[in-house]
């Protein structure tokens, strides 16, 4: 009897120290297994920064390239503007030079027409810019309505402080 119970201790024993170092040899072998899946990940990681930064200098290549461009166009805009600008002053100073040289029968009826098809701040403008005495004349030639009209915007646009 003394054999079989030191057979059975010998078996349960060898059968606890085997479960023992199983659990470790295995924590050891997934221990290698994260390492190397971690090693494997840092290296997809670092691919992927290199690529992000590589992508990230084109797009800062062509953000540079298209603000150069806008900046470009913007100056081409400006000088453009200037150029209309020159012209239609210009256009206006002649326009002004011929409304002052015609009868005035004959100017108030190019604006009456000008009143007639809605452009009675054209024909405002065109009097800002005539000598008083003209402006005199072309008013008392309109009806009252176009006159009063007339009169409300010029007295508003002197009456405005400069810079406006």
């Amino acid at each position: 009897m003394k054999k079989i119970l030191v057979f059975v201790f010998f078996i349960v024993f060898t059968t606890n120290l085997y479960s023992v170092v199983m659990p470790e040899g295995e924590f050891v072998k997934q221990r290698a297994e994260l390492e190397k899946l971690k090693k494997e990940l840092d290296e997809f990681y670092n691919i992927k920064e290199e690529e992000y930064q590589k992508n990230k200098q084109s797009i800062d290549k062509v953000n540079l390239n298209i603000q150069a461009q806008l900046d470009e166009i913007k100056k081409t805009k400006e000088a453009n503007q200037k150029i209309l600008d020159e012209i239609e002053q210009k256009i206006v100073s002649k326009a002004m030079k011929l409304y002052s040289k015609m009868k005035p029968k004959l100017v108030k009826i190019i604006l009456q027409k000008k009143i007639d098809s809605g452009d009675i701040n054209e024909v405002f403008d065109i009097m800002v810019r005539l000598k008083e005495k003209r402006v005199m004349k072309l008013l008392k030639m309109f009806d009252a309505d176009t006159s009063t009209q007339l009169m409300d915007m010029i007295s508003k646009y002197k009456n405005k402080p400069q810079g406006e």
